[in-house]
């Protein structure tokens, strides 16, 4: 059975940012992302971007009305969580996959509760380790993070990155 990865929003505008998002869906994961956050004026990807995605294999989950419950009762223990990040949390929980989420607090609730949650630095791992995307465009992805002040990644774990893709040239 392939894993599920579920996207919350940050982690798809800095995969956008980075241009990886046409290479995460190579991975041997099956990504999906809610539809509450597919239709998030925060991601402002256009109709030609989604349709890239979905042709590469992302899913997009419409939640049930069971499910938009226990993101209600996940938001009522956890007020300071977004709407958004209870979705991404039921989602993630319902396919038994990886949070993928640069959200702190969403990352506490998240590991607090036993669920594996991973970020961006961890898909650019898991496309190094892979192959599947060349080392210059890892290094670019990282670099356009280091240098975008909206990007909020730890500076260290970006330069150790860079480091180590330059040691494997």
């Amino acid at each position: 059975m392939t894993c599920v990865i579920v996207n919350d929003a940050s982690c798809l505008i800095d995969l956008r940012k980075g241009g990886l998002l046409a290479a995460i869906c190579e991975l041997p994961y099956r990504f999906v992302v809610p539809l509450p956050i597919r239709a998030s004026e925060v991601l402002d990807f256009s109709q030609c971007q989604w349709r890239r995605l979905d042709d590469a294999g992302l899913v997009t989950h419409d939640l049930t009305s069971e499910e938009v419950g226990q993101a209600l009762e996940l938001k009522k223990r956890h007020p300071a969580l977004s709407a958004n990040d209870c979705f991404c949390y039921i989602t993630a929980l319902t396919h038994g996959g990886i949070l993928l989420t640069g959200d702190a607090l969403l990352r506490r609730v998240a590991a607090g509760n036993g669920m594996r949650v991973h970020g961006v630095l961890w898909i650019v791992d898991e496309l190094a380790t892979s192959r599947i995307c060349p080392r210059p465009v890892l290094r670019k992805a990282l670099k356009a993070w280091q240098t975008d002040a909206s990007v909020f990644l730890p500076e260290q774990e970006i330069s150790t990155r860079l480091e180590r893709l330059a040691r494997l040239e």
